[in-house]
């Protein structure tokens, strides 16, 4: 589980521990440059609690606590002017400066995720694809959304993604897969709990998982054959709204659907186009108004 859902969830956290969280989430950037006994100062609270609060959340102390923390926020010091991607626009902000933010949100994002691939994983993503006619995704509320705009794509170059939307019958997809089939499973935080225990029985079921999740140890990835990161400083409750999750998502499976069009690409340029002109009813001859009356 990364450091910051850890803090959000603030399971089993005392209460000084509670206010040394919400004050980490709230000063992320500012809490790196911080010495243990400025922060203890500022959260009313003691280095002996700080440092006890990084030991229960897995980490060795306060130090190692900031260094992995800079890591999951992808701190750039050089750079103070970034959007604030759980709440990007304040109530005073015009229609203009709202357009302005999400439009730089978006690339900051989009960037933000594009450095965080690794091109040897990318491959054997591709690769492992490849192998499969069939895909099968795993995913809840926003993850579905971007799978659901994957899914489209790869229908027009003939490939096959299972997708689930109805309550419940994900887990029993995952009961009915096997060694034949891949996974593709996404949870932003990678330790919801249904997707867990989905991605426990395509384990069992010996089915090959590819996770898309944020940075951090978190338990998806022990399940995993093979990680994707997504851009990782969205808060899993503080936010507006899921925009900095959905627009890494979106990257990361268009990503995925070019890299496998580009594999066979003359073969799916002209399956695209083929089926796109038959059957794209926005094609002048598919008009109702040329119809015989």
């Amino acid at each position: 589980m990364s450091i910051m859902t850890q803090l959000e969830f603030e399971l089993e956290f005392s209460q000084s521990e509670k206010q040394i969280a919400r004050y980490i989430l709230d000063h992320g950037e500012d809490v790196l440059s911080m010495p243990v006994k400025e922060l203890a100062l500022k959260t009313y609270t003691s280095p002996a609690t700080i440092v006890r609060l990084c030991k229960k959340i897995g980490l060795a102390g306060y130090n190692d606590f900031k260094i992995k923390y800079s890591a999951e926020l992808q701190y750039d010091q050089g750079n103070k002017r970034r959007i604030d991607v759980n709440f990007p626009f304040s109530k005073d902000d015009d229609d203009f400066h709202i357009a302005k933010n999400l439009a730089s949100l978006t690339h900051e994002v989009v960037n933000d995720t594009h450095q965080l691939i690794d091109f040897d994983e990318i491959e054997q993503v591709i690769n492992l694809l490849e192998e499969y006619q069939d895909i099968d995704i795993y995913g809840l509320g926003n993850s579905i959304l971007a799978a659901l705009s994957f899914q489209h794509k790869m229908m027009r170059i003939q490939r096959n993604v299972n997708i689930k939307t109805i309550p419940g019958e994900q887990i029993f997809m995952s009961y009915n897969s096997n060694c034949k089939r891949i996974a593709i499973v996404i949870s932003y935080s990678g330790e919801t709990r249904e997707i867990i225990d989905i991605a426990k029985i395509l384990k069992e079921k010996q089915t090959k998982i590819i996770a898309i999740t944020s940075l951090g140890d978190n338990q998806l990835t022990h399940f995993a054959d093979l990680t994707l990161h997504l851009d990782s400083r969205e808060k899993i409750f503080a936010k507006i709204a899921p925009f900095a999750s959905q627009i890494s998502m979106e990257y990361v499976f268009n990503l995925i659907f070019s890299c496998l069009f580009q594999r066979n690409y003359e073969h799916n340029v002209e399956t695209k186009i083929s089926y796109d002109k038959k059957n794209d009813i926005r094609h002048p001859l598919l008009s109702p108004i040329n119809e015989d009356e």
